[in-house]
């Protein structure tokens, strides 16, 4: 059970108990019987009903009724009922009142010298009709609801209603800081670095709010740490560029004045200074991208940039079997660029582990989504479990098989990943049941 529910439970059933017992206490004390024989001023009113009856009849002792109800204190109601129980004004009648009706004086073996109370007045019409008169309290109200029918049930829901929205309010207040704070941490966690949880958690001067401040204090802290790895990283591959470039003219004079002995490791110098330079390349493509907020779109064609990446890679390896499966044109709005990058590092991947072991299948497939997903499946050795995940970071190695052939630099599905997450895309790699690793690139319309 979360937080918010488990606030809102335990308040909410302490509050309603409390509102509840607290109403019905003081309604039992508000509606208590009023005493109907010594209070002052009892004797006189009577006098004036019966003479109310006495000369209009019922309508006149109701005229009565009506005067007296504005003009008699508040702390006194007075109510007239007839033989078939209906107050004549028509108000209701409170239980404790009620109960005085059914009170009539003993009948038989009562001692002669017992002389009954009787707690109601009786009047008694010219034509023979008998009315009581009774004195009672005004029925306690808050906004008139305890006038209502089925008092006790009216309260009760007031107080639970009551007890819900304040629990509610409650609970939110506390538990909907910590809500996002636990988002701005899953968010932080992804890679989002510019993720705060800013205002008005932020401005509280309680523990949340110390919390919240810590929380963005901690992710500043943790960008600046980030963006200036990122900074040097970018800056010192650009600086090893020159170099590098140099070393590489210089070694070209070398193979013109160096006779066929030195040859092959002139040529060996040469191959590590291109994947030398391919891995600066990578490195300074990964750090643009992680710097990058969002891409630049364009519409372009999916299945037609698979294809060009396709055709380069059986250019590249004309020994390779590779097969293109689409569904049709898959038009999206995408950074060529970039996507083109991520593509093809997967491809790469994939000739570099399968090579002529076996078949490269790509599939590019419309998502239930409206979005595209493209399906990567080679034939080579596949990815230990616990590596699944950890192979699109920069550099990462796992101890599989697929290690022993491995001639890149793990930068490139870092690259792939990277680019479909500023697509809102995802990449997710999975062991075949056949053998073989399957790369999925899921891939919005709007990417």
């Amino acid at each position: 059970m979360s937080l918010f529910w488990k606030l809102f439970a335990s308040i909410g059933v302490a509050m309603g108990v409390t509102l509840t017992a607290a109403v019905y206490v003081s309604y039992g004390i508000a509606s208590a019987t009023f005493n109907q024989i010594n209070f002052e001023g009892r004797e006189p009113i009577i006098r004036e009903a019966a003479a109310a009856l006495a000369e209009r009849g019922e309508r006149g002792l109701r005229d009565w009724l009506r005067d007296q109800a504005r003009e008699t204190p508040r702390q006194m109601l007075l109510l007239v009922v007839d033989e078939n129980g209906r107050e004549l004004l028509g108000r209701p009648m409170p239980r404790e009142v009620m109960r005085l009706l059914d009170m009539r004086p003993p009948r038989g073996g009562r001692p002669p010298n017992l002389r009954p109370i009787r707690l109601t007045a009786d009047l008694v019409a010219p034509d023979g009709e008998e009315y009581h008169l009774l004195f009672t309290r005004p029925l306690f109200t808050i906004f008139g609801v305890l006038s209502w029918p089925g008092t006790r049930l009216a309260v009760t829901t007031i107080a639970v209603l009551v007890a819900a929205l304040t629990s509610l309010l409650l609970a939110r207040y506390i538990s909907a800081p910590i809500v996002r704070l636990q988002r701005a941490s899953r968010a932080l966690a992804a890679g989002v670095l510019e993720t705060r949880v800013g205002s008005p958690s932020n401005r509280r001067s309680d523990e949340v709010g110390i919390l919240a401040r810590d929380f963005d204090t901690m992710a500043e802290r943790i960008q600046a740490l980030v963006m200036d790895k990122e900074t040097l990283l970018r800056d010192l591959s650009h600086e090893l560029r020159s170099p590098l470039a140099r070393i590489r003219m210089a070694l070209a004079l070398a193979q013109r004045r160096a006779n066929d002995a030195v040859q092959p490791d002139l040529s060996r110098i040469e191959k590590e200074a291109e994947q030398l330079d391919e891995l600066i390349g990578q490195i300074m493509t990964l750090a643009r991208l992680r710097s990058q907020a969002a891409p630049k779109r364009e519409p372009l064609q999916l299945d037609e940039l698979v294809a060009d990446v396709l055709d380069d890679a059986r250019f590249e390896h004309p020994d390779a079997q590779i097969e293109f499966h689409t569904d049709g044109p898959a038009e999206v709005l995408a950074d060529k660029r970039g996507l083109r990058s991520a593509v093809d590092n997967v491809v790469r991947n994939a000739l570099t582990y399968a090579g002529s072991d076996g078949p490269i299948e790509v599939r590019l497939e419309r998502s239930d989504d409206d979005g595209f997903t493209l399906r990567i499946c080679d034939s080579g050795p596949g990815v230990a479990a616990e590596d699944l995940t950890r192979i699109f970071e920069p550099l990462y190695r796992g101890d599989s098989s697929r290690d022993h052939k491995s001639t890149g630099q793990g930068i490139g599905l870092a690259i792939t990943a990277r680019v479909m997450e500023l697509h809102g895309g995802q990449v997710i790699a999975t062991n075949r049941a056949g053998g073989g690793l399957e790369v999925t690139l899921r891939l919005p319309t709007n990417a």
